[in-house]
């Protein structure tokens, strides 16, 4: 009986103690100080013993059985974080240095981690100015590395990270190759889009982890998802060096969900008049996003193909952007074909 006392009063030290980290973090772990939990069946389990370095095995282990997060102690937490940060500063400053697939691979890896760690901190300057640096780089080395764009794509898509840390540099990545093969827009164009596309989701931060994986959400949840975009401009005006036709972007990157909401479920739902005057950039941004969305699974439905995702955005744009259109869809064939 003492035992099982024991035991239960020590789980719930573990909750004072134990911060959520993502399992690809601990690629940046050195000598463990306390071990490494997993949160399974109620309880904290180690999988990883104090005083060791996490092994390549063991992370990937961690992944197939699909656990997403592990638990450490704070100071390894701290130590792990301040790791990532050093790595991401170190990969932006020599993304042109040596193997460019290897670069772009691993930078746009660690961006991502350190995405998770700016949604638990809107609030922190520093970690937004990191974040914006380091996708500012990335974009110049994207649109010096056309032949690889697909390749970049791809080897993100494989990763194992949740869709709100994976969605912004996937779309943003399409909109950034699109935009580069029309000839349309000239570079520092193409990169402020990058990073208006990058940057338009931010205000997820605001939402509880748990209500993304909640199949049907009360009416009160879903104001919240449909208002994060004014959420990302709030959080992003006057903070980062973008001006404000593109801050205007973000707030306004959900201008077709109304849209294609009617279109899947035969709804009628006009938009407003604001809405309806967004030009070929917010279009862009917009689709890009949704295409993403709807080529992925969410806890709610199950994946759309290419092709049916395709379907869709002809019946959003095609009436006012035909020729871009078709540019689209002449893209998508030659991107996912590399």
């Amino acid at each position: 009986m003492s035992l099982n006392i024991n035991s239960y009063s020590h789980h719930h030290r573990l909750q004072l103690k134990l911060k959520p980290i993502m399992v690809g973090e601990l690629f940046l772990a050195r000598k463990l100080n306390h071990p490494v939990y997993i949160y399974f069946e109620g309880l904290f389990t180690p999988v990883i013993e104090q005083g060791s370095i996490p092994t390549k095995d063991q992370i990937s282990q961690l992944i197939k059985n699909s656990h997403r997060e592990v638990y450490v102690y704070g100071k390894d937490e701290e130590e792990i974080k301040g790791n990532l940060e050093d790595a991401l500063v170190k990969i932006t400053r020599s993304l042109s240095i040596g193997d460019p697939i290897d670069n772009g691979t691993k930078g746009m890896k660690l961006l991502t981690l350190n995405l998770n760690n700016l949604y638990q901190n809107p609030h922190n300057d520093m970690l937004l100015m990191l974040q914006f640096q380091s996708s500012q780089n990335l974009g110049k080395f994207l649109i010096d590395q056309k032949k690889h764009q697909s390749q970049f794509y791809s080897n993100l898509n494989q990763e194992n990270f949740h869709y709100t840390l994976s969605q912004p540099l996937l779309s943003s990545v399409l909109l950034l190759s699109f935009l580069q093969s029309t000839h349309l827009f000239h570079d520092k164009e193409i990169q402020n889009l990058f990073l208006t596309s990058y940057f338009k989701d931010i205000g997820l931060a605001m939402i509880p982890n748990h209500k993304y994986e909640i199949k049907n959400l009360p009416d009160q949840d879903r104001d919240l998802f449909a208002n994060h975009s004014d959420f990302s401009f709030d959080l992003l005006d006057g903070r980062i060096p973008l001006a404000k036709n593109y801050l205007n972007l973000i707030k306004n990157h959900h201008f077709l969900n109304d849209k294609m909401k009617s279109i899947i479920t035969g709804e009628t739902k006009s938009l407003h008049d604001d809405d309806m005057i967004m030009g070929l950039e917010s279009t862009l941004v917009a689709v890009f996003d949704i295409i993403v969305a709807m080529t992925h699974d969410r806890p709610y439905r199950r994946s759309l193909s290419l092709y049916q995702s395709l379907e869709v955005i002809k019946k959003m744009m095609a009436d006012d952007y035909p020729q871009e259109f078709k540019a689209l869809v002449s893209f998508l064939r030659q991107f996912f074909k590399n």
